[in-house]
Protein backbone atom coordinates (compact mmCIF):
# COMPACT_ATOMS: atom_id res chain seq x y z
CA UNK A 1 0.00 0.00 0.00
CA UNK A 2 2.87 2.38 0.79
CA UNK A 3 4.50 1.94 -2.60
CA UNK A 4 1.21 2.43 -4.42
CA UNK A 5 0.50 5.60 -2.45
CA UNK A 6 4.01 6.90 -3.13
CA UNK A 7 3.52 6.25 -6.86
CA UNK A 8 0.25 8.20 -6.96
CA UNK A 9 1.86 11.03 -4.97
CA UNK A 10 4.74 11.14 -7.46
CA UNK A 11 2.28 11.43 -10.36
CA UNK A 12 0.42 14.27 -8.64
CA UNK A 13 3.69 16.07 -7.88
CA UNK A 14 4.69 15.77 -11.55
CA UNK A 15 1.41 17.44 -12.56
CA UNK A 16 1.96 20.30 -10.12
CA UNK A 17 5.57 20.84 -11.22
CA UNK A 18 4.63 20.69 -14.90
CA UNK A 19 1.94 23.28 -14.29
CA UNK A 20 4.38 25.60 -12.55
CA UNK A 21 7.06 25.17 -15.20
CA UNK A 22 4.97 25.79 -18.29
CA UNK A 23 4.29 29.34 -19.33
CA UNK A 24 0.94 28.33 -20.76
CA UNK A 25 -0.36 27.18 -17.39
CA UNK A 26 1.16 30.21 -15.68
CA UNK A 27 -0.60 32.55 -18.11
CA UNK A 28 -3.88 30.76 -17.70
CA UNK A 29 -3.81 30.84 -13.92
CA UNK A 30 -5.62 33.65 -12.09
CA UNK A 31 -3.37 33.84 -9.02
CA UNK A 32 -3.58 30.30 -7.90
CA UNK A 33 -6.75 29.21 -9.65
CA UNK A 34 -7.86 28.15 -13.02
CA UNK A 35 -6.15 26.17 -15.70
CA UNK A 36 -5.75 26.41 -19.44
CA UNK A 37 -9.44 26.81 -19.96
CA UNK A 38 -9.72 29.70 -17.48
CA UNK A 39 -8.28 32.22 -19.94
CA UNK A 40 -9.51 32.34 -23.52
CA UNK A 41 -6.86 31.86 -26.14
CA UNK A 42 -4.36 30.19 -23.84
CA UNK A 43 -3.43 26.79 -25.20
CA UNK A 44 -0.85 24.11 -24.72
CA UNK A 45 2.10 24.40 -27.13
CA UNK A 46 4.47 21.70 -28.29
CA UNK A 47 7.36 23.68 -26.81
CA UNK A 48 5.81 23.25 -23.38
CA UNK A 49 6.49 19.52 -23.53
CA UNK A 50 10.14 20.27 -22.82
CA UNK A 51 9.07 20.70 -19.19
CA UNK A 52 7.63 17.21 -19.03
CA UNK A 53 10.98 15.55 -18.30
CA UNK A 54 11.89 17.87 -15.38
CA UNK A 55 8.39 17.44 -13.98
CA UNK A 56 8.56 13.65 -14.18
CA UNK A 57 12.03 13.72 -12.63
CA UNK A 58 10.81 15.87 -9.74
CA UNK A 59 7.85 13.58 -9.16
CA UNK A 60 10.08 10.50 -9.21
CA UNK A 61 12.50 12.11 -6.75
CA UNK A 62 9.70 12.95 -4.31
CA UNK A 63 8.22 9.47 -4.65
CA UNK A 64 11.58 7.80 -4.04
CA UNK A 65 12.23 10.00 -1.00
CA UNK A 66 8.85 9.07 0.45
CA UNK A 67 9.46 5.37 -0.13
CA UNK A 68 12.71 5.64 1.82
CA UNK A 69 11.13 7.82 4.52
CA UNK A 70 8.35 5.25 5.00
CA UNK A 71 10.42 2.09 4.61
CA UNK A 72 10.52 -0.64 7.24
CA UNK A 73 13.66 -1.79 9.02
CA UNK A 74 14.09 -4.60 6.52
CA UNK A 75 13.76 -2.18 3.63
CA UNK A 76 16.29 0.22 5.14
CA UNK A 77 18.71 -2.66 5.68
CA UNK A 78 18.36 -3.63 2.02
CA UNK A 79 18.98 -0.05 0.90
CA UNK A 80 21.97 0.23 3.24
CA UNK A 81 23.66 -2.67 1.43
CA UNK A 82 23.48 -0.57 -1.74
CA UNK A 83 25.36 2.25 -0.04
CA UNK A 84 22.56 4.81 -0.38
CA UNK A 85 22.82 7.94 1.82
CA UNK A 86 20.10 9.54 3.90
CA UNK A 87 18.80 6.40 5.61
CA UNK A 88 19.02 7.62 9.20
CA UNK A 89 16.03 8.49 11.35
CA UNK A 90 16.65 12.25 11.17
CA UNK A 91 17.17 12.29 7.40
CA UNK A 92 13.95 10.35 6.80
CA UNK A 93 12.03 12.60 9.18
CA UNK A 94 13.39 15.69 7.39
CA UNK A 95 12.21 14.34 4.04
CA UNK A 96 8.72 13.84 5.44
CA UNK A 97 8.66 17.26 7.11
CA UNK A 98 9.90 19.08 4.01
CA UNK A 99 7.24 17.39 1.88
CA UNK A 100 4.43 18.37 4.23
CA UNK A 101 5.81 21.90 4.52
CA UNK A 102 5.88 22.23 0.73
CA UNK A 103 2.29 20.96 0.56
CA UNK A 104 1.17 23.72 2.94
CA UNK A 105 3.03 26.42 0.99
CA UNK A 106 1.61 25.26 -2.34
CA UNK A 107 -1.88 25.03 -0.88
CA UNK A 108 -1.71 28.70 0.07
CA UNK A 109 -0.13 29.52 -3.30
CA UNK A 110 -3.02 28.03 -5.26
CA UNK A 111 -5.65 29.73 -3.07
CA UNK A 112 -3.81 32.99 -2.43
CA UNK A 113 -6.82 35.30 -2.56
CA UNK A 114 -8.57 33.29 0.14
CA UNK A 115 -5.82 34.25 2.61
CA UNK A 116 -5.65 37.95 1.75
CA UNK A 117 -8.20 38.69 4.48
CA UNK A 118 -5.70 37.67 7.16
CA UNK A 119 -2.99 40.04 8.49
CA UNK A 120 0.12 39.69 6.36
CA UNK A 121 -1.78 38.19 3.44
CA UNK A 122 -1.06 34.91 1.74
CA UNK A 123 2.73 35.29 1.95
CA UNK A 124 2.78 35.32 5.74
CA UNK A 125 0.18 32.56 5.82
CA UNK A 126 2.34 30.38 3.57
CA UNK A 127 5.41 30.91 5.77
CA UNK A 128 3.58 30.20 9.02
CA UNK A 129 1.62 27.19 7.77
CA UNK A 130 4.60 25.71 5.92
CA UNK A 131 6.97 26.09 8.87
CA UNK A 132 4.43 24.86 11.40
CA UNK A 133 3.32 21.82 9.43
CA UNK A 134 6.85 20.97 8.36
CA UNK A 135 8.27 21.11 11.88
CA UNK A 136 5.33 19.27 13.39
CA UNK A 137 5.43 16.40 10.90
CA UNK A 138 9.23 16.18 11.22
CA UNK A 139 8.96 15.65 14.97
CA UNK A 140 6.02 13.26 14.59
CA UNK A 141 7.79 11.17 11.96
CA UNK A 142 10.92 10.98 14.06
CA UNK A 143 8.89 9.80 17.05
CA UNK A 144 6.61 7.28 15.31
CA UNK A 145 8.81 6.08 12.45
CA UNK A 146 9.00 2.54 13.84
CA UNK A 147 5.22 2.03 13.64
CA UNK A 148 4.13 0.46 10.36
CA UNK A 149 0.54 1.66 10.68
CA UNK A 150 1.72 5.25 11.07
CA UNK A 151 4.08 5.08 8.09
CA UNK A 152 1.32 3.74 5.87
CA UNK A 153 -1.38 6.13 7.03
CA UNK A 154 0.96 9.10 6.72
CA UNK A 155 1.22 8.39 2.98
CA UNK A 156 -2.55 7.95 2.68
CA UNK A 157 -3.10 11.39 4.20
CA UNK A 158 -0.38 12.87 2.01
CA UNK A 159 -2.00 11.36 -1.09
CA UNK A 160 -5.23 13.24 -0.42
CA UNK A 161 -3.33 16.49 0.13
CA UNK A 162 -1.12 16.19 -2.97
CA UNK A 163 -4.01 15.00 -5.14
CA UNK A 164 -5.95 18.08 -4.08
CA UNK A 165 -2.93 20.26 -4.96
CA UNK A 166 -2.75 18.73 -8.42
CA UNK A 167 -6.43 19.48 -8.91
CA UNK A 168 -6.03 23.05 -7.62
CA UNK A 169 -3.17 23.72 -10.02
CA UNK A 170 -5.05 22.88 -13.21
CA UNK A 171 -8.74 23.24 -12.35
CA UNK A 172 -10.76 25.39 -14.78
CA UNK A 173 -13.35 26.21 -12.10
CA UNK A 174 -11.77 29.57 -11.27
CA UNK A 175 -12.09 30.73 -7.67
CA UNK A 176 -13.37 27.38 -6.47
CA UNK A 177 -12.61 28.22 -2.81
CA UNK A 178 -15.48 30.71 -2.80
CA UNK A 179 -17.91 27.79 -3.18
CA UNK A 180 -16.73 24.62 -1.42
CA UNK A 181 -13.89 22.13 -1.44
CA UNK A 182 -15.87 19.58 -3.44
CA UNK A 183 -15.99 21.97 -6.40
CA UNK A 184 -12.55 20.61 -7.37
CA UNK A 185 -14.23 17.37 -8.40
CA UNK A 186 -16.86 18.88 -10.71
CA UNK A 187 -14.95 19.89 -13.85
CA UNK A 188 -15.12 16.48 -15.58
CA UNK A 189 -11.46 16.58 -16.62
CA UNK A 190 -8.05 15.57 -15.32
CA UNK A 191 -8.31 18.14 -12.53
CA UNK A 192 -11.51 16.54 -11.24
CA UNK A 193 -9.97 13.09 -11.66
CA UNK A 194 -6.99 14.08 -9.49
CA UNK A 195 -9.27 15.18 -6.67
CA UNK A 196 -11.82 12.38 -6.87
CA UNK A 197 -9.25 9.59 -7.24
CA UNK A 198 -7.25 10.95 -4.31
CA UNK A 199 -10.24 11.10 -2.00
CA UNK A 200 -11.53 7.66 -3.08
CA UNK A 201 -8.15 5.97 -2.55
CA UNK A 202 -7.64 7.75 0.76
CA UNK A 203 -11.08 6.75 2.00
CA UNK A 204 -10.52 3.15 0.96
CA UNK A 205 -7.17 3.21 2.74
CA UNK A 206 -8.79 4.43 5.96
CA UNK A 207 -11.38 1.67 5.83
CA UNK A 208 -8.78 -1.00 5.06
CA UNK A 209 -6.52 0.15 7.90
CA UNK A 210 -9.19 0.23 10.62
CA UNK A 211 -7.69 -2.83 12.33
CA UNK A 212 -4.11 -1.60 12.02
CA UNK A 213 -4.94 1.86 13.35
CA UNK A 214 -6.55 0.42 16.49
CA UNK A 215 -4.40 -2.68 17.03
CA UNK A 216 -2.55 -1.22 20.02
CA UNK A 217 -5.83 -0.40 21.81
CA UNK A 218 -6.35 -4.14 22.28
CA UNK A 219 -3.29 -4.34 24.55
CA UNK A 220 -4.07 -5.08 28.23
CA UNK A 221 -2.61 -1.77 29.41
CA UNK A 222 -5.55 0.13 27.86
CA UNK A 223 -8.24 -2.18 29.28
CA UNK A 224 -10.51 -2.08 26.25
CA UNK A 225 -14.17 -2.47 27.11
CA UNK A 226 -16.29 -5.22 25.63
CA UNK A 227 -17.30 -4.13 22.15
CA UNK A 228 -15.23 -0.97 22.36
CA UNK A 229 -12.62 -2.06 19.85
CA UNK A 230 -15.29 -3.27 17.43
CA UNK A 231 -17.12 0.06 17.73
CA UNK A 232 -13.94 2.04 17.04
CA UNK A 233 -13.14 0.00 13.96
CA UNK A 234 -16.71 0.22 12.68
CA UNK A 235 -16.69 4.01 12.97
CA UNK A 236 -13.32 4.27 11.20
CA UNK A 237 -14.61 2.03 8.40
CA UNK A 238 -17.70 4.25 8.15
CA UNK A 239 -15.50 7.35 7.83
CA UNK A 240 -13.51 5.73 5.03
CA UNK A 241 -16.57 4.47 3.15
CA UNK A 242 -18.19 7.90 3.44
CA UNK A 243 -15.12 9.56 1.93
CA UNK A 244 -15.25 7.06 -0.92
CA UNK A 245 -18.85 8.14 -1.48
CA UNK A 246 -17.81 11.80 -1.52
CA UNK A 247 -15.31 11.04 -4.28
CA UNK A 248 -17.57 8.78 -6.33
CA UNK A 249 -20.56 11.14 -6.25
CA UNK A 250 -19.52 14.71 -7.20
CA UNK A 251 -21.46 17.52 -5.63
CA UNK A 252 -22.79 18.72 -8.99
CA UNK A 253 -24.38 15.30 -9.58
CA UNK A 254 -26.47 13.76 -6.82
CA UNK A 255 -26.01 16.64 -4.40
CA UNK A 256 -28.10 15.15 -1.60
CA UNK A 257 -26.22 11.85 -1.74
CA UNK A 258 -22.88 13.67 -1.76
CA UNK A 259 -23.88 15.77 1.25
CA UNK A 260 -25.20 12.69 3.06
CA UNK A 261 -21.85 10.95 2.63
CA UNK A 262 -19.98 14.00 3.92
CA UNK A 263 -22.35 14.33 6.90
CA UNK A 264 -21.93 10.63 7.72
CA UNK A 265 -18.16 11.01 7.79
CA UNK A 266 -18.45 14.03 10.11
CA UNK A 267 -20.92 12.30 12.43
CA UNK A 268 -18.78 9.15 12.61
CA UNK A 269 -15.73 11.18 13.52
CA UNK A 270 -17.66 13.07 16.20
CA UNK A 271 -18.88 9.79 17.72
CA UNK A 272 -15.33 8.41 17.63
CA UNK A 273 -13.99 11.41 19.56
CA UNK A 274 -16.86 11.82 22.02
CA UNK A 275 -16.78 8.14 22.97
CA UNK A 276 -13.01 7.94 23.36
CA UNK A 277 -13.35 7.02 27.06
CA UNK A 278 -16.10 4.50 26.32
CA UNK A 279 -13.92 2.39 24.04
CA UNK A 280 -11.26 1.68 26.69
CA UNK A 281 -10.96 2.38 30.42
CA UNK A 282 -7.38 3.65 30.32
CA UNK A 283 -7.02 5.61 27.12
CA UNK A 284 -3.94 7.89 27.12
CA UNK A 285 -4.76 11.31 28.54
CA UNK A 286 -3.20 13.08 25.57
CA UNK A 287 -5.51 11.21 23.18
CA UNK A 288 -8.56 11.96 25.33
CA UNK A 289 -7.65 15.65 25.48
CA UNK A 290 -6.97 15.74 21.74
CA UNK A 291 -10.33 14.11 21.02
CA UNK A 292 -12.32 16.66 23.00
CA UNK A 293 -10.22 19.49 21.56
CA UNK A 294 -11.00 18.27 18.03
CA UNK A 295 -14.72 18.39 18.76
CA UNK A 296 -14.38 21.88 20.22
CA UNK A 297 -12.48 23.12 17.16
CA UNK A 298 -15.07 21.66 14.80
CA UNK A 299 -17.93 23.26 16.74
CA UNK A 300 -16.19 26.64 16.72
CA UNK A 301 -15.52 26.30 12.98
CA UNK A 302 -19.18 25.45 12.36
CA UNK A 303 -20.33 28.51 14.32
CA UNK A 304 -17.81 30.73 12.53
CA UNK A 305 -19.02 29.46 9.15
CA UNK A 306 -22.75 28.99 9.55
CA UNK A 307 -23.53 31.36 12.40
CA UNK A 308 -21.20 34.34 12.11
CA UNK A 309 -20.01 34.00 8.51
CA UNK A 310 -16.33 34.60 9.28
CA UNK A 311 -15.27 32.18 6.57
CA UNK A 312 -16.89 30.05 3.90
CA UNK A 313 -17.70 26.36 3.53
CA UNK A 314 -14.32 25.58 1.96
CA UNK A 315 -12.42 26.59 5.09
CA UNK A 316 -14.78 24.55 7.27
CA UNK A 317 -14.32 21.48 5.07
CA UNK A 318 -10.53 21.83 5.14
CA UNK A 319 -10.64 22.10 8.94
CA UNK A 320 -12.83 18.98 9.14
CA UNK A 321 -10.57 16.96 6.82
CA UNK A 322 -7.50 18.04 8.75
CA UNK A 323 -9.00 17.06 12.10
CA UNK A 324 -9.97 13.59 10.89
CA UNK A 325 -6.54 12.72 9.53
CA UNK A 326 -4.68 14.40 12.39
CA UNK A 327 -6.71 12.47 14.98
CA UNK A 328 -6.16 9.13 13.26
CA UNK A 329 -2.42 9.78 13.04
CA UNK A 330 -2.40 10.76 16.73
CA UNK A 331 -4.28 7.55 17.58
CA UNK A 332 -1.51 5.47 16.03
CA UNK A 333 1.40 7.52 17.34
CA UNK A 334 0.12 7.70 20.93
CA UNK A 335 -1.24 4.20 21.43
CA UNK A 336 1.68 2.48 19.71
CA UNK A 337 4.29 4.29 21.81
CA UNK A 338 6.46 2.06 24.00
CA UNK A 339 4.90 1.77 27.48
CA UNK A 340 6.92 2.18 30.68
CA UNK A 341 8.25 -1.11 32.07
CA UNK A 342 6.33 -2.27 35.14
CA UNK A 343 6.47 -5.16 37.58
CA UNK A 344 3.47 -7.34 36.87
CA UNK A 345 3.18 -8.37 40.56
CA UNK A 346 3.46 -4.98 42.24
CA UNK A 347 2.59 -2.60 39.39
CA UNK A 348 5.63 -0.49 40.23
CA UNK A 349 7.65 1.14 37.50
CA UNK A 350 11.00 -0.51 36.93
CA UNK A 351 14.14 1.43 36.16
CA UNK A 352 16.06 -0.07 33.22
CA UNK A 353 19.50 -1.43 34.06
CA UNK A 354 22.39 0.92 33.41
CA UNK A 355 24.66 0.20 30.50
CA UNK A 356 27.76 -1.65 31.65
CA UNK A 357 26.28 -2.88 34.93
CA UNK A 358 27.29 -6.40 35.96
CA UNK A 359 24.62 -9.08 36.17
CA UNK A 360 24.74 -12.24 38.32
CA UNK A 361 26.31 -15.14 36.48
CA UNK A 362 24.18 -18.24 36.09
CA UNK A 363 25.40 -21.02 38.33
CA UNK A 364 27.27 -18.73 40.73
CA UNK A 365 25.07 -19.84 43.61
CA UNK A 366 26.36 -23.39 43.23
CA UNK A 367 29.95 -22.39 44.10
CA UNK A 368 30.65 -21.11 47.65
CA UNK A 369 33.73 -19.24 46.47
CA UNK A 370 31.69 -17.35 43.92
CA UNK A 371 29.15 -16.44 46.62
CA UNK A 372 31.87 -15.17 48.92
CA UNK A 373 33.37 -13.06 46.15
CA UNK A 374 29.96 -11.61 45.31
CA UNK A 375 29.38 -10.59 48.94
CA UNK A 376 32.74 -8.91 49.42
CA UNK A 377 32.87 -7.02 46.09
CA UNK A 378 29.93 -4.72 45.19
CA UNK A 379 28.60 -5.27 41.64
CA UNK A 380 30.38 -3.18 39.02
CA UNK A 381 33.27 -2.19 41.33
CA UNK A 382 36.82 -3.46 40.94
CA UNK A 383 38.54 -4.39 44.24
CA UNK A 384 41.06 -1.75 45.30
CA UNK A 385 43.81 -4.36 45.83
CA UNK A 386 44.27 -8.10 45.70
CA UNK A 387 45.26 -9.68 49.08
CA UNK A 388 48.65 -11.38 49.08
CA UNK A 389 49.92 -14.05 51.49
CA UNK A 390 52.03 -12.60 54.37
CA UNK A 391 55.25 -14.00 55.85
CA UNK A 392 53.48 -15.09 59.04
CA UNK A 393 51.03 -17.14 57.11
CA UNK A 394 53.85 -18.86 55.20
CA UNK A 395 55.74 -19.70 58.46
CA UNK A 396 52.65 -21.24 60.02
CA UNK A 397 52.17 -23.35 56.93
CA UNK A 398 55.78 -24.67 57.21
CA UNK A 399 55.29 -25.61 60.87
CA UNK A 400 52.13 -27.57 60.12
CA UNK A 401 53.82 -29.38 57.27
CA UNK A 402 56.76 -30.31 59.57
CA UNK A 403 54.41 -31.65 62.19
CA UNK A 404 52.70 -33.86 59.65
CA UNK A 405 56.05 -35.14 58.42
CA UNK A 406 57.86 -35.83 61.78
CA UNK A 407 54.94 -36.68 64.03
CA UNK A 408 52.26 -34.74 65.72
CA UNK A 409 53.50 -35.70 69.25
CA UNK A 410 56.77 -33.69 69.05
CA UNK A 411 56.61 -30.17 70.40
CA UNK A 412 56.78 -27.44 67.80
CA UNK A 413 60.08 -26.12 69.13
CA UNK A 414 61.74 -29.51 68.76
CA UNK A 415 60.47 -29.86 65.26
CA UNK A 416 61.75 -26.42 64.42
CA UNK A 417 65.32 -27.10 65.83
CA UNK A 418 65.48 -30.43 64.09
Amino acid sequence: MRRGSALLIAMAVAIVVFHEFTSAFAAGRAHGGGGMDAAPGVAMHAADLVWALPAITAGAAVGAALVVASASRAGIATLAHLGLPGLGRDARARANGLTWGAIAVLGVHFTGEAFDVFPGGHSLAAILLGAGLGLGTFRLHRHAIEHEAYRTFNLIAMLLAVGSLASMSITPTGEWWTHNFSTLGTSDDIAAACFNIAIVVSGAGIAAMSAGLTRAVAEPRFEARRGGLVAMRALIVLIGVSLVGVGLVPIDGATDLHNAAAATAAASFAALCLGVQLWARRMPRSLVAGSYLSIAIEVVAMIAYDGIGVFNLTVFEIVAFTLVFAWLIALVAITHSTPATTDAATGRHLVPARAGARHPVAGAAEHPAARATTRRTPPGRIPSRVPRPTTRTAASHDVRRALRRDGADDPPDAAATA
